[in-house]
């Protein structure tokens, strides 16, 4: 599992350093292979250049080696993800996750040459980021070329339109050789882990469950796998969904990993009504969801 971490703010905006430290322990506690940050789930585009420089010493501090870090360099220009990719190695990232500008979407031709100067840029391994916007520009085709071509680039976390079938199509064409990392933070874990996916990036919002469902598979009891993930994981998708940021917030407060469950402004929709919030407090209490930290298991 390589999660991608939430930003952990305090109701004054400012970063909040201990939540974080907290969140890379919990990571770790329920066996992150790596841990990220910068992507979606962390509201990377809300970020000032300050912050990304404390957020990525915090992390590469507090794993202290024991995972790799991964570190997300989007942005809406190319001369800034290249800046991004050079500072994260200097700060000492292991990895670094691409995806193309949501903005002004280039050209295929674009985002080959975006991705070998990335290469050139940073002599760390690159994770080509699929994401909805790029789905037609990223196809299997091209995200095989650039491995096979461009130095750095080591795996394609494909999440866009169409991801299973996506999925299923890098590893037929690759025969397996180009790790591909599932995405949609746990929605689809059960069927990209049977369909051979080596890493899953997860949401934080529930390692125990994410990691429960893994350790199942990888044990060979599809069953139980199955079992955590229809029972515990897939019920609280029907409200988690619509409200990503805001429930991924709210359930890591609710056990006490981070402090705060505030959103980086502006949080551009409205918050959940309050039969909402009662319907999904029925699920998580359904789940068994409540363990706090430290003593959750």
């Amino acid at each position: 599992m390589m999660p991608i971490l939430p930003t952990a703010i305090s109701p004054d905006g400012k970063i909040d350093e201990k939540s974080m430290r907290r969140l890379v322990q919990y990571c770790i506690k329920f066996n992150a292979a790596a841990i990220g940050h910068f992507g979606f789930a962390s509201e990377f585009h809300k970020i000032s250049d300050t912050d990304r420089r404390v957020l990525t010493e915090i992390i590469v501090d507090e794993t202290a080696g024991s995972v790799p870090v991964f570190i997300g360099i989007n942005s809406q220009g190319f001369n800034i993800s290249l800046r991004y990719a050079e500072e994260a190695e200097k700060l000492g990232a292991d990895i670094i996750m691409a995806a193309l500008p949501l903005i002004n979407l280039p050209t295929r031709e674009e985002a080959y040459n975006l991705y070998k100067d990335i290469s050139s840029t940073s002599s760390l391994p690159i994770i080509i980021q699929d994401i909805p916007e790029s789905a037609n520009v990223l196809s299997p085709d091209l995200v095989w070329e650039m491995y096979q071509e461009i130095e750095n680039v080591k795996y394609v976390k494909a999440e866009g339109t169409g991801f299973i079938s996506k999925t299923q199509e890098i590893i037929n064409l690759s025969k397996g050789e180009l790790e591909v990392i599932g995405g949609a933070g746990g929605k689809s874990m059960i069927h990209l882990l049977r369909m051979g996916i080596t890493s899953f990036m997860t949401g934080t919002e529930a390692l125990d469950f994410h990691n429960g469902t893994v350790q199942a598979f990888l044990d060979g009891d599809e069953e139980k796998a199955a079992d955590i993930y229809y029972n515990k994981i897939m019920p609280y998708f029907a409200f988690y969904d619509n409200y990503p940021e805001e429930l991924l917030k709210a359930m890591l407060k609710e056990r006490g990993i981070i402090d705060h469950p505030d959103i980086i402004a502006p949080s551009a929709k409205q918050p959940m009504s309050e039969i909402e919030w009662r319907e999904f407090n029925w699920i998580l209490d359904r789940i068994g969801f409540r363990k706090k930290w430290p003593n959750i298991s």
